[in-house]
């Protein structure tokens, strides 16, 4: 998910850690990760260097385009009886789904 976010472009990573919703110290370990493998980079903001920017490199790119290929390659196994039609339908549905945790209390 991380990549996906940085597919658009340089992003800074509080803002990253606001789309994905996690903690930065959390953010801060996967793009630990994500660095070492070589996918992500982060760099000092040149407007204010007490912000770091994180881009995708080549090779997060490549990774990137190899899991959205075998994403694709699921979905089409799994909505395969349904028409493009059908699939847009679900999509559209799926998309209305409220999904914020924030909208529920478990009450626990």
């Amino acid at each position: 998910m991380t990549l996906m976010h940085l597919e658009g472009g340089p992003v800074s990573q509080r803002a990253l850690a606001d789309r994905l919703e996690v903690d930065p110290s959390v953010l801060v370990g996967v793009l630990n990760d994500l660095e070492g493998e070589g996918l992500a980079v982060r760099r000092r903001d040149p407007a204010d260097r007490r912000r770091h920017n994180v881009g995708i490199t080549p090779a997060g790119q490549a990774a990137l385009a190899k899991t959205n290929a075998a994403l694709d390659e699921v979905e089409d196994g799994m909505f395969a009886s349904l028409s493009a039609q059908e699939r847009d339908h679900l999509r559209a549905l799926l998309d209305r789904v409220n999904t914020s945790a924030e909208d529920f209390d478990c009450g626990e």
